[in-house]
């Protein structure tokens, strides 16, 4: 093994400390979107429809996942930590394909990229999707080699699941099936992938109804809206991890290999730019491909000045990941969820802006509440905010984030015998993104409890 090789393999060991070094306490999160799905994850544990009852919009895969562990945090973090590590042994035989220098390099990138770094961390569906799609694309590409049934019904099913746990890798799918029927003309593979790719759906429909899937995943999306500015969230991505710009060259389209691995990241590329609102943690399912072409372009004709880059790259990144990681804040919703519990019982609901901190107190909230995040269909108004706040069974609202802003809820709460200031919790909170702007949150919890 050459020295260069001895070195990655060193970096790619320290990433993966770094990575699991206190994964309490994340250093920047979604917003409040783990929050919203764990929550929701939870909910399901205790027998609520994703669906029906919760309005959720996503696929389910991740979330039914997630609720076999009650949306347990810590639990669902080492998840996607989990996953991402089984992902880069499959994205290092991908690139195996091309040579071991190409391999170890190509893991490299991955590990030093800044968006996966941060949604391994994170109990995230994109990163949950997004590895099982890497490991749906080794099997592809070992099935473009030896035409075999295994590799075959084995990417059918990890592309059926990734689409599963998030829709974006629906057209890398179809392109799949393309391939199959008119590229290759091969209809018995053809049909025994779709066949194949029908087992994982079949399951899901003993737990959902086909209406109940097409409006929740495709129908409640729709109605997001199109934020242009968002699009700048690809500064973001590129901006750390610069060393991609490399995997756009002129590639040979002859190649069976490079044609799909062009394909992964383009078939992901176009939906996720056209999509309603394309966030920052959206392109990890980009950063496989990537990493890859990335390191294929640079193995060839290696010179003195792609050495320079990608030292650029490792210095920058491993700076970014200990400087990140050492210095993240305490997570204030551990505090704020410890005096939830203190102020609650079991059965009681309680309504939060920030919905970890309800999962963190072990306690549910009210259904159709558990996700009022500024961009959710139907919109949370504050009818729907106060009809529960006069339910009995409600006993205490944290006010953060989307919550807060709601206009007449803090005046209602004010003016209301019923209710009551507790406390404001105040403190540094995670790194942010809207668009390609970074910054730290400064998160401000009001507690309002029922006496």
């Amino acid at each position: 093994m050459s020295s260069r090789n001895k070195i990655i393999i060193a970096l790619i060991i320290l990433m993966f400390a770094l990575r699991a070094y206190d994964i309490r306490d994340p250093f920047s999160t979604n917003g409040v979107d783990e929050g919203i799905h764990l929550l929701q994850a939870h909910m399901m544990h205790d027998g609520y429809n994703y669906y029906d009852d919760l309005q959720g919009d996503q696929a389910p895969l991740a979330l039914l996942t997630f609720s076999v562990l009650d949306g347990n945090v810590l639990a669902c973090r080492w998840i996607s930590y989990a996953l991402f590590f089984i992902s880069s042994l499959f994205l290092f035989l991908i690139a195996q394909k091309f040579g071991k220098d190409v391999a170890f390099m190509a893991l490299l990138i991955l590990c030093l990229d800044f968006t996966l770094l941060r949604e391994s961390r994170l109990a995230s569906l994109d990163l949950f999707s997004a590895a099982l799609l890497c490991i749906a694309s080794f099997f592809i590409l070992t099935y473009m080699e030896k035409h075999t049934m295994a590799p075959l019904a084995l990417s059918s099913l990890f592309l059926s699941l990734s689409v599963l746990a998030k829709v974006i890798p629906v057209f890398l799918l179809l392109f799949f099936l393309f391939y199959l029927f008119f590229m290759r003309k091969d209809h018995r593979h053809g049909l025994l992938a779709m066949g194949v790719m029908c087992i994982p759906a079949a399951f899901l429909l003993l737990a959902f109804t086909p209406h109940q899937l097409i409006e929740g995943i495709i129908l409640r999306q729709s109605h997001r809206g199109f934020d242009l500015y968002t699009k700048l969230s690809i500064v973001v991505f590129i901006a750390s991890c610069f060393i991609y710009l490399y995997a756009i060259r002129k590639w040979n389209w002859k190649d069976t290999r490079i044609r799909y691995l062009l394909m992964w990241a383009l078939l992901i590329f176009i939906p996720l730019m056209a999509q309603g609102r394309t966030l920052p943690h959206h392109f990890a399912f980009l950063s496989y491909p990537l990493a890859v072409l990335s390191a294929i372009a640079i193995h060839q004709g290696w010179n003195a000045r792609k050495k320079a880059v990608l030292a650029a790259f490792v210095v920058i990144n491993v700076a970014l990941a200990v400087f990140f990681i050492a210095t993240a804040p305490g997570d204030l919703s551990y505090e704020v969820a410890d005096d939830i519990a203190a102020l609650t019982d079991g059965g009681d609901l309680v309504i939060s802006g920030n919905p970890l901190v309800t999962v963190l107190a072990h306690r549910t909230a009210p259904p159709n509440l558990t996700n009022v995040a500024k961009y959710h269909y139907p919109e949370t108004t504050l009818g729907d905010v106060v009809y529960w706040l006069e339910n009995n069974e409600t006993k205490a609202i944290v006010l953060y984030y989307h919550l807060s802003e709601i206009d007449g809820l803090k005046e209602y709460l004010e003016n209301s015998s019923q209710w009551h200031f507790y406390e404001k919790i105040e403190g540094r909170g995670q790194m942010l993104f809207y668009g390609f702007t970074p910054k730290f949150s400064r998160d401000s919890y009001k507690i309002y409890v029922k006496e």
